[in-house]
């Protein structure tokens, strides 16, 4: 055998740092959450999942109704006895905690408790970080030690963490996601981790890692990102509402509102031939979706 020989591994996650992807508006699009605690490993699918599988799949639709995601997650608090389901709602960013036997899970009914009105709805802010390495190996290798710090550091102003199986967007990896906002962070290295916590405390994002807010379509994403840039603010609240939209002349003509403000932006549709794999498993390369700032202007 050849001592010389080295196998060259791909990871897509540093193809795409290497291409100098634009991170910002490439948040996967899920309006909410449906997270279980789960003690084993991960699969590669949640609904392949060591609980009763189908309840997984009853919850996995709940979610895909609610144009959302079924996440197993787990952090150093998990055990084999109890557990939690977690129903976050990224709109009216609040969440709902069944805590339950994990013989008693599958009686949990979500969409019941989520109509309940007398359900308790909680804010406090927490992360999720993906290290799910069976669904795409950047995960694993780039997103679990960045969930050890999450997990592991302590500050005044720490926050609950989880690990957690596929959050959308393999090369963007390592992938953390603040809820219960949806707010999307990538290329998240264990240097980034203090600094994202403590934007969070002063009520703002990390932007050199922001990838967008889960509830908005990628266009808004993009829309909001370039407010943002232009507006020099990055508070996590950021109230920006889109009320008109118009394609011409291969342009995208968009009228927004921010606060008491209006503003009318111009951007160009760009597909880009992406010469990389978008995940370490595609069987080819593809095509990506860019937003490109024309023009931004306040009105008078």
């Amino acid at each position: 055998m050849d001592k010389n020989y080295s196998k060259q591994v791909f990871f897509c996650s540093t193809a795409s740092r290497y291409f100098k992807e634009s991170l910002h508006g490439s948040a996967a699009v899920y309006k909410c959450f449906i997270m279980v605690e789960h003690a084993d490993p991960f699969p590669a699918k949640p609904t392949d999942g060591h609980l009763d599988k189908t309840w997984l799949k009853q919850l996995d639709a709940v979610a895909k109704k609610n144009k959302g995601k079924l996440l197993l997650v787990r952090n150093k608090g998990t055990d084999y006895k109890n557990s939690r389901v977690i129903y976050v709602d990224c709109v009216t960013q609040k969440y709902l905690v069944i805590n339950s036997p994990v013989g008693d899970l599958h009686q949990i009914n979500i969409e019941g408790a989520v109509a309940d009105t007398e359900t308790k709805w909680e804010v406090d802010p927490f992360f999720v970080v993906c290290t799910n390495g069976k669904k795409d190996k950047c995960c694993a290798k780039f997103g679990f030690p960045v969930f050890k710090f999450f997990e592991n550091i302590f500050l005044p102003f720490c926050y609950g963490s989880y690990e957690c199986t596929h959050l959308g967007g393999d090369r963007f990896a390592a992938n953390a996601a603040l809820m219960p906002f949806g707010i999307y962070y990538g290329r998240v290295e264990v240097e980034d981790v203090h600094e994202i916590i403590k934007q969070t405390a002063f009520g703002r994002i990390l932007y050199p890692n922001y990838r967008g807010r889960s509830r908005l379509s990628f266009f808004d994403q993009a829309v909001e990102c370039h407010l943002r840039e232009h507006l020099g603010n990055y508070n996590i609240d950021f109230p920006m509402k889109i009320f008109k939209r118009e394609e011409r002349d291969d342009l995208i003509y968009v009228q927004l509102t921010y606060e008491e403000s209006n503003f009318e932006m111009i951007l160009q549709k760009d597909v880009v031939d992406y010469p990389h794999l978008l995940t370490c498993t595609s069987p080819h390369p593809e095509t990506i979706v860019k937003y490109r700032l024309i023009s931004i202007e306040k009105e008078s």
